[in-house]
């Protein structure tokens, strides 16, 4: 039997700093793997994400087909393993630069919808996510609040829990103290979370030690087999709509700029860079972006 070879990257999203950020290992040529390949390849990096690079018919309004596994299952959203895509693309002179390290927007057909990538002049890679709808949640389990280890009366009342369109649950804490100090029971809050169809919990805090930063926050996502995420870029979009609408970040001409630190138990950390903008009464439009660095490349042999 034929031996495939096929070029991959390990690339650091949200960090300008090696072995920092969120690292997602970037397949660029996926065209012809199967689903059961492309999972078995998910489990083999071993990494929160895989990101497979699929080509699009050119009569499509898209240039790629992006998609992503964990080492269990396919998703339909990832937005740290989304940028670090780009970033390999463009390192390898696969994308369309307007003037380099820029390049002109690149339109993405994904399982959750479309979404626009493109790089400044900073290197920083900016992506547009759907559009993020907010579900408040009144009462979540209690025993939630066990499982991550904290207790109610750590809960920040000025913002309600809320649901993503993406399945993850965001609350937030009254401190960084009570942020630091987690230490979920991963087996029960994966049950939980699998009960609950809930792809994840995000934990945050407005009380970051810095007024530049407007929110720190933590992902654990033990359903999806990753106990903790160390940067999650696609609940950053959701997580600054939710502090916009609240009214804890203020607007300028229906847009807001925010600057939000994730961190992780492990001690990785990275900087998401966030824009909202109001598109109606109680519509949002979000954008993130971030640094990348590549820790590695080599060639994928199937």
């Amino acid at each position: 039997m034929a031996v495939r070879e096929i070029n991959y990257r390990l690339v650091d999203a949200f960090t300008t700093r090696r072995f920092q950020g969120n690292a997602a290992a970037v397949v660029l040529g996926a065209a012809g793997l199967t689903d059961a390949e492309m999972q078995r390849i998910a489990l083999e990096m071993n990494q929160s994400e895989t990101a497979f690079v699929l080509p699009v018919e050119p009569s499509t309004d898209f240039d790629l087909e992006i998609r992503w596994f964990t080492p269990v299952h396919e998703e339909c959203m990832c937005g740290h393993a989304t940028i670090a895509t780009i970033h390999a693309l463009a390192e390898a002179g696969r994308l369309p630069a307007a003037q380099p390290p820029a390049c002109e927007p690149v339109r993405i057909k994904t399982r959750g919808g479309t979404l626009t990538a493109m790089i400044d002049e900073e290197h920083v890679v900016w992506l547009d996510l759907v559009n993020p709808v907010l579900t408040p949640v009144r009462d979540f389990p209690p025993v939630l609040l066990e499982h991550l280890g904290t207790r109610a009366e750590s809960i920040d009342g000025r913002l309600a829990a809320t649901n993503t369109q993406d399945g993850d649950l965001i609350v937030f804490v009254k401190d960084l103290v009570t942020l630091n100090g987690l230490r979920p029971a991963f087996r029960e809050l994966g049950d939980l979370c699998r009960q609950k169809r809930i792809r994840g919990v995000c934990v945050a805090t407005t009380a970051t030690v810095t007024p530049s930063v407007h929110v720190q926050s933590r992902f654990f996502a033990p359903a999806a087999g990753i106990d903790e995420d160390p940067v999650t870029g696609s609940v950053h979009g959701p997580l600054a709509a939710h502090l916009v609408a609240s009214g804890l970040v203020p607007m300028v001409e229906n847009l807001a700029a925010l600057r939000c630190v994730q961190s992780s138990g492990t001690g990785r950390a990275g900087l998401v860079r966030a824009f909202v903008q109001r598109q109606g009464k109680s519509e949002w439009a979000a954008r993130i972006g971030g640094s990348c660095v590549t820790t590695c490349a080599g060639i994928l042999y199937t």
